[in-house]
């Protein structure tokens, strides 16, 4: 389950990592209608396989059900790409807690 504290640390890391864009990202995620479901179920259904790249296949996913939330993600996503992925998917509203 989602928690609210999941929820503030998700929106506090992506302005860390992120700044303006990562503010971007945050208002396109809470203007959309949430996944509500698990990160298995997200990566299974919405996803597409990238030759191993997991950030590319969460961004696949992304891009597929959320492209104005994709289109606020920064080209240059930093030091850590997959884990600020991974804090949008939870402002999305997957499940990443399992």
């Amino acid at each position: 389950m989602i928690s609210y504290d999941m929820i503030i640390d998700a929106q506090n890391s992506l302005v860390e990592m992120w700044g303006e864009d990562g503010k971007k990202v945050i208002e396109k995620c809470h203007a959309s209608i949430p996944y509500n479901d698990v990160f298995k179920a997200f990566v299974h259904k919405e996803c597409v396989a990238c030759g191993g790249n997991w950030g590319a296949m969460l961004l696949s996913g992304i891009n597929r059900l959320y492209p104005d939330v994709y289109d606020a993600i920064p080209d240059d996503m930093g030091w850590n790409p997959f884990f600020a992925i991974c804090q949008t998917l939870i402002l999305l509203g997957v499940d990443t807690s399992e």
